[in-house]
């Protein structure tokens, strides 16, 4: 019953549950290198020398190269709902255009007295008053008032 996988298995999930502890999402990944060197204990008789070895590999492989795939998950820079409530807050409110706007090339609107990247559908004069309907990244869209 106490075989290695099994004690590999107890340390793996000893290491993820750590991961709960100390955050930083590497703990979590030696616990995989761990639950991994206990999957080869299970299938194939391997000697110590060798788990050491296959849990070290394990570990830094899944380490290196999940991490950075995984990590923008678990601490929440990664979604799959846009952010615009800022620009839900900045929507309705009046600019002055800086430099003139035409559909398909940007120019620049002055809100609260900070100068922003602007787009529009339609033709916009430098000293026109314009309202903001939406904004992409730090481009704010806006059509004449």
């Amino acid at each position: 019953m106490f075989t290695p996988a099994f004690w590999w298995v107890i340390v793996g999930l000893g290491l993820m549950l750590c991961e709960f502890v100390i955050p930083g999402l590497i703990l979590f990944f030696f616990g995989l290198g761990a639950l991994i060197t206990a999957l080869i204990c299970w299938l194939f008789p391997v000697g110590l020398a060798a788990q050491v070895i296959i849990f070290t590999v394990a570990s830094l492989v899944s380490l290196f190269g999940l991490r950075r795939l995984i990590k923008p998950v678990f601490t929440g820079t990664e979604s799959d709902v846009s952010n615009d409530s800022f620009s839900e807050g900045m929507a309705g409110q009046e600019a002055d255009v800086s430099e003139a706007i035409s559909p398909g090339v940007p120019g620049k609107v002055i809100l609260n007295g900070t100068a922003w990247k602007a787009e529009s559908d339609e033709t916009l004069e430098a000293g026109q008053r314009v309202v903001i309907i939406g904004q992409r990244s730090l481009t704010l869209s806006v059509k004449s008032k």
